[in-house]
């Protein structure tokens, strides 16, 4: 004959039967055992609140759901996910747990309705508790790893960009001039070798144009320095309008400029640019309300004709220069070889 006390006492599930007025008709052994409970007959008739210190909240979550169960003639339940525990019952497990009670699910069915008994069943759910909270917590230290993570990549990219600008205008400083913002000397130097390596080895010709301004020292002597850097800045910005993206201005010092001309087939096309130039620059120019003329003077060479390396080629523009002021200004010439 199947003995179904034997079965009910070997189950882990703790079952309660009370009244509505908390008045106990049954304990099993689980429910027993984990309220430190002898004997499980002892309990009938007892009341539950001489067993368990209910706070006022679960005493009050404990009749609303008998009341619940008992009004609807269904059951009624209670999770741990939600409220941990109803009765505080100690821990069933035997490592030390980060819950002080026994975490549960509870549901209370009707037993006898005119009676107002209820039967609750009482779930262990701790282990499955344990779980969740350490999940939760390594959630939560991801998230603030994350967190820190991307902060520290912030901070890394603003340093970053930070270290970009510095070095932006590290090379400015180097490669350009600071008055006009066009390339310096070094930069004048960089460009040359270049288009010289280039041109070596594909047979392309490029010019070299050596402007100065003309009578500028009188211009700097008689109006000012401040009237003079406008002019040079001016010129400039003319400079880069008459030429083309892939060319080089460069200031070379003081008044003197000079520009890089690649792909040139031929003299003509040189003479072409230095007129369009000399028109260019001696447009009137209106400096703290006065119209000022200036003009310049432009010495030519031509690689690999006039010379092969960086000194050779500003050498002999140079020279033509010097022939171009000697033969009245405004003007240019080209190196001819003697």
């Amino acid at each position: 004959m199947i003995n179904c006390e034997k079965i009910i006492d070997s189950i882990h599930v703790g079952i309660l039967t009370i009244d509505a007025e908390l008045n106990i008709y049954y304990v099993n052994k689980w429910f027993a055992v984990h309220s430190d409970i002898d004997d499980a007959d002892s309990c009938i008739g007892k009341n539950l609140l001489s067993l368990f210190d209910l706070s006022s909240e679960r005493l009050k979550a404990l009749k609303r759901h008998i009341k619940t169960a008992l009004t609807l003639g269904g059951p009624s339940f209670f999770t741990a996910d939600s409220n941990h525990y109803l009765f505080p019952m100690k821990n069933s497990i035997t490592t030390k747990s980060i819950f002080e009670f026994m975490q549960q699910d509870v549901t209370i069915i009707p037993y006898n309705i005119e009676q107002k008994q209820v039967t609750v069943l009482i779930y262990d759910q701790t282990s499955l508790m344990e779980e969740k909270a350490k999940c939760n917590k390594e959630s939560e230290d991801l998230a603030h790893a994350i967190k820190v993570a991307n902060a520290t990549i912030k901070k890394l990219e603003t340093a970053k960009n930070k270290l970009v600008k510095q070095k932006d205008i590290i090379y400015k400083q180097a490669h350009y001039d600071h008055l006009t913002s066009l390339a310096n000397r070094t930069l004048l130097t960089q460009r040359m070798q270049l288009l010289i390596e280039n041109n070596h080895t594909s047979g392309r010709k490029f010019g070299v144009l050596f402007l100065d301004l003309d009578n500028f020292k009188e211009i700097n002597d008689s109006l000012g320095h401040d009237v003079g850097d406008m002019i040079l800045i001016h010129v400039s910005k003319t400079l880069l309008l008459a030429t083309r993206k892939s060319d080089t201005v460069a200031r070379f010092g003081g008044d003197e400029f000079i520009i890089l001309v690649d792909d040139i087939e031929d003299e003509k096309s040189l003479k072409h640019i230095a007129t369009k130039l000399i028109h260019a620059i001696s447009q009137p120019i209106r400096v703290h309300h006065l119209d000022l003329t200036v003009t310049t003077s432009i010495g030519i060479s031509l690689f690999p004709n006039h010379g092969t390396d960086f000194n050779q080629l500003i050498k002999n523009a140079d020279l033509a220069l010097y022939v171009a002021k000697a033969e009245g200004r405004n003007t240019y010439k080209i190196h001819h070889q003697s």
